[in-house]
């Protein structure tokens, strides 16, 4: 057999591998919950290294209790938090310093992506 032969039957195989994985029974996966935003300053540029918590507001119905959660805006304001897949009413706290802490509550679904914007005010002096 020569090196040609042999990698297209490589190739081949390869080929059925991977057909034959797709056609088998998905896994059930859990799907995550995601709480993503970005926080922004008067007047609307981002706001990068404010301090983003959230907590949850209410037990969720089954599952285990949602830990408070920290991250810091990077470099574009941008942040996001990935929940265990169960629903919540969580609360989402922005601060940084030099500007007016601004907390909004929303709901965490399996499955869903909800997003959470601010816009933080400057302390008045």
């Amino acid at each position: 057999m020569t090196k040609t032969k042999r990698r297209i039957g490589s190739l081949f195989f390869l080929t059925l591998l991977w057909a034959g994985g797709s056609l088998l029974p998905a896994q059930e996966k859990a799907a995550y919950s995601v709480i993503a935003g970005t926080v922004f300053r008067e007047p609307g540029f981002a706001l990068p290294g404010a301090l983003v918590t959230l907590e949850a507001v209410d037990a969720p119905a089954k599952g285990k209790r949602l830990k408070p959660q920290k991250v810091v805006s990077d470099r574009h304001g941008e942040y996001a938090f990935r929940l265990a897949p169960s629903e919540a009413k969580v609360k989402v706290t922005a601060t940084a310093k030099g500007f007016v802490s601004q907390v909004k509550e929303t709901a965490a679904a399996p499955g869903v992506r909800v997003d959470v914007f601010f816009e933080l005010k400057p302390e008045s002096r």
